[in-house]
């Protein structure tokens, strides 16, 4: 009986032993299970590479513009001028540098000017009779002070037959520029506050595309840079042209928007400076007319390194590139200064230099100097390189 007792109790620690080893199995090949799971995945990220090299972005700044004649002249009602005045030519008109276009009454300007003439030619003979009746004193003080006080006043007379003359002048309004009249008054209301236009001449066959940009356009746009032109009218067709004129100083209706503004960041856009600016087309003019609305797209043709947008990593408010040695596989975290980006590269301003490698796709566990030779999709190379 005791015998029978014994074996049992045998029998059971055997069963224990059997079980907890069993057991130490199974966790030993689960840590292992799991652990070649993990490794797994960490083999299974592969990094891209990208050559740091000089490109041009893909980004553009567009504008608005309107296609206006390149040489134009608008001749404003001005009652200064004089008063009744007279247009002396038509809409159709073909007319030269010089031709009168506008004539106003001269009656009063041209009775100002020869009572001018007459007060001059006073003086003169003035100079005359005191130089003849003072022959014996001339060169004392008395004769000489005497002599400059006339020749004042016939300076004076000379000034006011110049005023004359240009008053005069002004009644006559002549072209500036040798084109076609595309624009005459119906009627004139001299009583109006707002100027009128008597008369417009544009020049044939050369336009232009002016508009306005912003004090924040002024960054990308140049002097110099190629555009491309659209037109609702046509929007199946395009023009080609060159910035060739950009203000220095703004106009005068953003300074007083601006004056007036509240300073809410959201009106920015609309109380910014706007500055004028013009292009030439080089391109046939084809079907583009005078008053077409234009898109100007300026194209940004700097070229400067790139890289992939996603190569850039940001820590602390600055900005890091990992630089791959194509000779030992290992990376450099590298400081960066950053210009500008589209949605797929980014401009590097300093930092880093032409032909560089870098990694494409960096994760957050990489680690200065670490070695990455072994997850790096070298196929990835010639197709993730910028330029």
């Amino acid at each position: 009986m005791a015998r029978q007792r014994k074996k049992s109790t045998m029998s059971k620690r055997k069963k224990w032993v059997i079980t907890g080893v069993a057991g130490i199995a199974l966790l030993g090949g689960g840590y292992m299970v799991t652990q070649a799971i993990f490794n797994s995945g960490m083999q299974a990220k592969q990094y891209t590479l990208a050559s740091a090299n000089k490109g041009s972005l893909a980004s553009s700044t567009i504008l608005s513009g309107k296609a206006k004649s390149v040489s134009e002249q608008y001749v404003y009602y001005d009652p200064s001028k004089g008063t009744n005045p007279i247009i002396n030519v038509s809409v159709g008109d073909q007319v030269a540098a010089g031709q009168a276009l506008v004539q106003y009454d001269s009656t009063s300007a041209q009775i100002d000017y020869d009572s001018a003439v007459r007060a001059l030619n006073n003086a003169g003979n003035a100079i005359t009779t005191f130089k003849r009746d003072n022959a014996a004193i001339a060169g004392t003080t008395e004769y000489n002070s005497q002599l400059q006080e006339l020749n004042n006043a016939y300076a004076d007379a000379q000034g006011n037959v110049d005023k004359a003359q240009l008053a005069l002048n002004a009644t006559t309004v002549n072209s500036d520029v040798t084109g076609t009249v595309v624009e005459v008054a119906e009627s004139i209301n001299p009583s109006t506050q707002t100027s009128q236009t008597l008369v417009h001449v544009a020049s044939e066959g050369q336009i232009q595309i002016q508009g306005t940009l912003t004090e924040y356009d002024l960054a990308n746009v140049k002097v110099g840079q190629n555009v491309k032109i659209k037109s609702k009218v046509y929007p199946d067709k395009e023009w080609t042209g060159t910035i060739s004129y950009i203000s220095n100083y703004p106009n005068e209706k953003s300074d007083s928007n601006n004056a007036s503004g509240s300073g809410d960041s959201s009106s920015s856009s609309s109380s910014s400076a706007t500055y004028d600016y013009k292009v030439d087309i080089t391109s046939d003019l084809g079907d583009l007319k005078q008053g077409f609305t234009t898109s100007v797209e300026v194209e940004d043709d700097t070229e400067s390194i790139i890289v992939p947008v996603k190569a850039v990593v940001t820590q602390d408010d600055k900005s890091y590139v990992w630089v791959y040695d194509n000779k030992n596989g290992k990376i450099t975290k590298t400081e960066v200064v950053l210009g500008k980006a589209d949605g797929k590269n980014q401009q590097i301003s300093s930092g880093l230099n032409e032909g560089q490698t870098v990694i494409g796709n960096p994760s957050k566990d990489l680690k200065d100097g670490q070695d990455i030779s072994g997850s790096v999709d070298k196929a990835s190379y010639s197709s993730k390189t910028t330029g």
